[in-house]
């Protein structure tokens, strides 16, 4: 599922980016013989920046709020099995996910295209930049480099303005008395005055919704026992000023 990342995160992926592209564009301007070991290296950069991305996905598992949450009483733990024993039942589920599918389709093919894009100008396109003076074998590189990562930066801007409403489905999540935590979520009671509780006695889930800017963040907790989790999310979660 998708996440959102805070302005921080993407300021540094900006840069981490840019820094890179300079790096391989020096690189091969001095070293052009190295060009197919450069081609190793922006690789590696694309799973390293992945790895921080993950990272970044996964602080609600460690990060100190969870831990917080962790420190308390465990009251219920709902399993991956009790999860997709209800959610393989949704039908309404599938619709509602297909403008994600097709974002994450489009990343892969994204993915595609700058291999195919690298291969292509880095044997063609060069070879016309070749015999000018440094600087004009350095754009020719850059170039090469610079291209590709804005049109990829621009789609995935793109496609997180176009999806208005992400849908996470929590596979396997724990209540405690001091909150929720799960795969992609934690959540501290009580609950924080952005977030409103949909239940759905129908599909079987509690819905955790967060306004974030322009995005609606739907966080469903599906399971057999919906009717038990919304009570113990309307019973710990309330703030205390809410509790008479």
């Amino acid at each position: 599922m998708s996440y959102m990342y805070s302005k921080r995160f993407m300021v540094f992926s900006q840069v981490y980016g840019q820094l890179i592209i300079l790096i391989l564009a020096i690189v091969n301007t001095y070293y052009p013989q190295y060009l197919t070991y450069t081609f190793v290296i922006f690789i590696l950069s694309m799973f390293i920046m992945m790895y921080f991305t993950l990272r970044t996905s996964l602080k609600h598992v460690v990060g100190s709020e969870a831990k917080d949450i962790r420190s308390g009483r465990k009251i219920l733990e709902v399993s991956p099995e009790d999860v997709m024993s209800v959610v393989q039942h949704d039908l309404k589920l599938n619709e509602e996910l297909k403008p994600m599918v097709k974002s994450s389709l489009l990343s892969l093919a994204n993915m595609v295209l700058l291999l195919l894009w690298y291969y292509l100008y880095f044997n063609v396109v060069i070879h016309y930049f070749e015999g000018g003076e440094l600087m004009i074998k350095f754009i020719g590189f850059l170039l090469g480099y610079e291209i590709p990562y804005i049109a990829v930066t621009l789609l995935n801007i793109f496609m997180r303005r176009s999806s208005k409403v992400m849908i996470q489905v929590i596979r396997s999540y724990t209540i405690y008395d001091r909150g929720i935590v799960g795969a992609g979520i934690t959540v501290k009671f009580p609950i924080p005055k952005e977030f409103t509780v949909n239940v759905d006695p129908a599909r079987k889930f509690v819905e955790l919704v967060k306004n974030d800017k322009d995005v609606v963040i739907k966080y469903r907790l599906y399971s057999k026992n919906y009717d038990r989790i919304a009570d113990l999310i309307s019973r710990y979660g309330r703030p205390k000023s809410d509790v008479k």
